[in-house]
């Protein structure tokens, strides 16, 4: 079994289009749909926004499906000019930029204490057709310098409001993660909101052969 984690019904729209669903029905009040993909069995699950949905949803999958592999993927941001609109990346790494203790302790922005880490490591063994990248995590969608400079010196080229927590729920359950982002918006190419709109629906078409490509890979 693959288990599949999407947080917006748009970014999975085209491949579950492209797919023979066996199942749909809810699971932890979240959509969540079962089909046999490349002789593979996945479930997907739409997480909605935001961290918190994000673990819910890892984990309440988890706990049902018991997956070999935990697949991530949509949509994020650049951060930098070593990112561009419309790729796809391997992410190796993620973390949480809004989780911040430096005030209490001497430990860098993202360090969470129980896994004595920043960065919750992804599995790149299997994928060898895109390029590699990071990604940072936090629940604030904004062009804020603030933001943007903690992401570039932790650092990391991709921002979204999931993959951190998804990394961190699969890390505690010892589950194989892979995550894959496209981008919507590049720092510096307007606002993050414009971009977004303006090329969620494209980027997002692009996913359903990237992922089938994935699960064959698995």
């Amino acid at each position: 079994m693959i288990g599949l984690v999407v947080a917006l019904e748009s970014e999975a729209k085209s491949f579950l289009e492209s797919i023979n669903i066996e199942k749909e029905f809810l699971l932890a009040g979240k959509k969540t749909f079962l089909a046999k993909v490349c002789d593979k069995d996945i479930a997907l699950i739409i997480s909605g926004i935001g961290k918190v949905n994000a673990a819910i949803a890892t984990q309440v999958l988890i706990d049902t499906y018991s997956p070999e592999y935990v697949v991530n993927y949509g949509t994020a941001g650049g951060m930098n000019g070593s990112v561009q609109i419309m790729q796809y990346y391997l992410i190796e790494k993620c973390c949480q930029y809004d989780f911040d203790l430096s005030a209490l302790d001497p430990v860098p922005v993202g360090y969470i204490q129980d896994y004595d880490t920043v960065f919750f490591n992804c599995d790149t063994k299997a994928i060898n057709f895109l390029p590699i990248s990071r990604v940072a995590s936090g629940d604030r969608f904004n062009d804020n310098e603030f933001d943007i400079k903690t992401i570039n010196d932790m650092p990391c080229s991709l921002r979204d409001m999931e993959g951190g927590a998804i990394g961190q729920v699969c890390t505690a359950n010892n589950v194989k993660l892979i995550m894959i982002k496209g981008v919507t918006d590049v720092y510096g190419s307007g606002t993050a909101q414009e971009q977004f709109v303006k090329n969620l629906v494209a980027v997002s078409k692009g996913f359903s052969d990237i992922i089938k490509s994935v699960i064959k890979c698995l």
